[in-house]
C-alpha cells in the first residue's frame, strides 16, 4: 500500500510534473474517446432506423403494386435474416409502444402515402434476447404488410482499437514528459549538486545561469552566496591560522626563560602549561589546515597506518593492539587519515586505558572499530563531542581535558573521504568508535556522524 501511495505521489519535482501531465492528458484522451464512441453509436442508431424505415416502406410499395395471389411469395422474397416481411389481412395484436420507437415512426410516416395506416410496437422479448420492433403498414386494399427487425442495445463499450490508442498515447506521454521534464529540471539538479559539493567543503564552482528565469535567478543568488561564504571562511581561516602560528614564538621565548628559573617545581609547572598551549596551537593549526589542505589522494595501505599507530602507542607504554588483515590498500589522503586515526586511538588510550583496533569488511566498506575500557559518555553529549573545542571535562589540564579538537579533526578527515564515524557505549563498559570508509573513499563523499549510545571526549 505504501509503495502504491509513494508511486502516486512521487517526491521529486520531475516525478510530480510527469504524473500531472500524464493524468491530465489521459483524462482528456479518455473523454475524447468516450465522445467519439457516443458519436459512432448515434450514427449507427440513425443508420439502423433509416435502413429499417426504407426496407419497410419499399416492401409496402412493392406488395401494394402486386396481385394478391403473389404477395405472400413476394413477401418471403423481400425478407432477409435481419428483417422479416409478411403479408396479412390484419396486423398482429398485443404490441406495446415505446419512446424509443418515435424516431423510426417519424421516418416511416414521412415515406408512406397513408401515415394513419401505420402500426408500430415492441415485440415481447425472452430473457437474454435483444428487443425486436414489429410494424404493420396498411395497403390500399385494406390488407397489411407486417415486418419485424431486431433493435440492438448500442451501449458504450470501448473497442480494442480505442484501448490500444489509449495505451499508445499514455506511453508516448510518459516518454515525452520524462524527456521534457528532465530538460527543464536539469538546472535544478545542477544547483542541488553544487550546494551538496559546497556543503562538503569543496571549493566553490559557479554554476551556469541558464534555464527558465526563476532557475537563472536562483543560480545567480547561489553563486553570489557561495562566493561570500567562501570569502568569509577563507578570511577567518587565515586570521586564526596566523594567530595560532604567531603564538609559537612567544611560547618558545617563555620556554627558554623558564629554563633559567632556579625553582625546579615552578619550572616544571610552566613547562607543562607551555606544552598544553603548544598542543592547543598544533591542534588548531591541524583543524584549520583540514579545511584548505591540498593533499592529493593516492593508494595507501590502511592496515599499515593502523598498525604503525598502535605500535607507536605501545612504544609509549600504552595498551594498544591491532587485529585485521596485513594489507588493506585504499585510495586515501594518507597524512590526513593518519592524523584522524591517531586522534581516535589517543582518545581511547587517554580516556579508556586501552585501544583495541580492528579492521574488517574489506569486501565493501572498510570498517575500523576502536574499543576501549573507559566509562563512555553521557547520552546528552553524544552529538556535541564532535563540535570544535567542546570537551566533557572543564579542566584545561593537558593530561585530562585536551584541546577539544581531536574528534572534530577526525570527523572532518573521514567526512572528506566519504566515510562515517559512529560512537556507541559497549554493553559491558567502554566505548566503541566505528569508522567506515567506502572503497572509493578519496572521492570525498558526504559523511554523517551517527551517535548511538555513547562517545569519548
Amino acid at each position: 500500500m505504501r509503495r502504491a501511495v509513494h508511486w502516486l505521489s512521487p517526491a521529486s519535482l520531475a516525478g510530480r510534473t510527469v504524473l500531472t501531465l500524464l493524468a491530465g492528458l489521459l483524462a482528456f484522451h479518455l473523454g475524447s474517446v468516450w465522445l467519439l464512441e457516443r458519436g459512432v453509436e448515434g450514427a449507427l442508431e440513425d443508420a439502423r432506423e433509416a435502413h429499417t424505415a426504407d426496407h419497410a416502406a419499399t416492401a409496402a410499395r412493392v406488395l401494394d403494386a402486386m396481385p394478391a395471389e403473389v404477395r405472400e411469395a413476394a413477401a418471403r422474397g423481400l425478407s432477409s435474416p435481419g428483417f422479416t416481411v409478411a403479408w396479412a389481412t390484419s396486423p398482429s395484436p398485443g404490441w406495446r409502444d415505446g419512446a424509443a420507437l418515435a424516431p423510426l415512426r417519424a421516418r416511416l410516416q414521412r415515406q408512406l402515402p397513408d401515415p394513419a395506416g401505420l402500426r408500430l410496437g415492441l415485440a415481447p422479448a425472452a430473457a437474454g434476447d435483444v428487443s425486436r420492433v414489429r410494424g404493420g403498414i396498411r395497403l390500399a386494399d385494406g390488407t397489411w404488410v407486417t415486418f419485424e427487425a431486431p433493435m440492438p442495445d448500442l451501449a458504450y463499450v470501448p473497442s480494442h482499437a480505442s484501448l490500444a490508442s489509449l495505451s499508445a498515447m499514455a506511453l508516448g506521454i510518459v516518454l515525452v514528459s520524462v524527456l521534457v521534464v528532465r530538460w527543464i529540471t536539469n538546472p535544478l539538479r545542477r544547483l542541488a549538486k553544487a550546494a551538496e559539493d559546497f556543503g562538503r567543503g569543496v571549493a566553490p564552482v559557479p554554476i551556469p545561469e541558464d534555464g527558465p528565469q526563476e532557475v537563472r535567478e536562483a543560480a545567480h543568488a547561489f553563486n553570489a552566496m557561495q562566493a561570500r561564504i567562501h570569502r568569509l571562511v577563507v578570511d577567518r581561516t587565515q586570521a586564526l591560522a596566523a594567530v595560532s602560528h604567531d603564538l609559537r614564538t612567544p611560547i618558545q621565548r617563555l620556554r627558554l626563560r623558564a629554563g633559567f628559573l632556579e625553582d625546579a617545581e615552578a619550572q616544571r609547572a610552566i613547562d607543562a602549561d607551555l606544552d598544553e598551549m603548544e598542543g592547543m596551537v598544533e591542534s588548531t593549526l591541524a583543524y584549520l589546515r583540514g579545511e584548505t589542505e591540498s593533499e592529493e589522494p593516492r593508494r595507501a595501505d590502511l592496515a599499515a597506518i593502523l598498525r604503525t599507530l598502535c605500535d607507536d602507542a605501545a612504544d609509549r607504554g600504552s595498551a594498544a593492539t591491532y587485529a585485521g588483515p596485513d594489507r588493506a590498500p585504499l585510495p586515501l589522503r594518507p597524512l590526513a587519515v593518519k592524523r584522524a586515526f591517531a586522534n581516535l586511538i589517543d582518545n581511547a588510550v587517554k580516556y579508556g586505558g586501552a585501544a583495541r583496533v580492528t579492521l574488517s569488511d574489506l569486501s565493501g566498506d572498510a570498517t575500523v572499530r576502536i574499543e576501549d575500557d573507559g566509562p563512555g559518555i553521557p547520552a546528552p553529549e553524544l552529538g556535541a563531542v564532535f563540535e570544535p573545542f567542546h570537551r566533557l571535562e572543564a579542566s584545561r589540564n593537558r593530561g585530562t581535558g585536551g584541546s577539544g579538537l581531536g574528534l572534530t579533526i577526525a570527523r572532518q578527515v573521514i567526512a572528506a573521504h566519504g566515510g562515517t564515524v559512529s560512537l556507541a557505549n559497549r554493553p559491558g563498559g567502554g566505548l566503541t568508535v566505528t569508522v567506515r570508509l567506502p572503497p572509493t573513499s578519496a572521492s570525498a563523499g558526504v559523511a554523517t556522524t551517527e551517535a548511538e549510545t555513547g562517545s569519548p571526549a
